[in-house]
């Protein structure tokens, strides 16, 4: 099961067309647009991972199950996430997880994926959210501090076009507008 170890950001954002243009002139490449579906399951916290998520990822006629843990982001600060990946073949183990742990909740998105290097720069349009931009460098590896820098350079470019930190994930987004109806 592929594992990996990113830096990352989230924020809201209020224009894409400028935050485009930005990562356009920092040398990014639009690499594809997608349509997500992430179903969020109910998981169990325990001491060492009350920060942890499972969902399961439909797109492209694919699906992966992807267990992450990470704590909130916070302004101006890099987060690191260790994340578990795993392609599902089985259309099976929607249902089974459905069942077995229930959905805490759907996110719906169009994603276009940016990319500079190792470093993955998503434009999320979120059903019943809006507009949401995240910064991920992506490592096998350890996180080194030149990693840090270039993630922090690519922050200082990018920030005074973003709106507020988005401290969990998009789930969290989802189950506030759901808590709000």
């Amino acid at each position: 099961m592929p594992s990996k170890k990113n830096l990352e950001l989230k924020h809201f954002c209020p224009d894409f067309e400028t935050v485009r243009a930005v990562l356009r002139d920092l040398g990014a490449v639009e690499e594809k647009v997608k349509v997500q579906k992430d179903y969020f399951f109910n998981v169990p916290s325990t001491k060492d991972s009350a920060s942890g998520r499972l969902k399961l990822r439909a797109e492209e006629g694919r699906q992966f199950i992807i267990y992450y843990e990470r704590p909130e982001f916070q302004k101006g600060k890099d987060t690191a996430s260790a994340i578990q990946l795993y392609d599902v073949h089985d259309d099976g183990l929607l249902p089974f997880l459905q069942k077995a742990l229930g959905v805490k909740a759907m996110v719906e998105k169009r994603r276009e994926v940016w990319r500079i290097a190792n470093t993955v720069f998503h434009l999320d349009a979120v059903v019943g959210v809006g507009n949401i931009f995240e910064i991920e460098l992506q490592k096998d590896g350890e996180i080194s501090e030149e990693d840090r820098r270039l993630f922090a350079s690519y922050q200082a470019t990018l920030l005074p076009y973003l709106g507020g930190v988005v401290t969990g994930s998009n789930v969290d987004l989802v189950l506030q507008q759901v808590h709000a109806a």
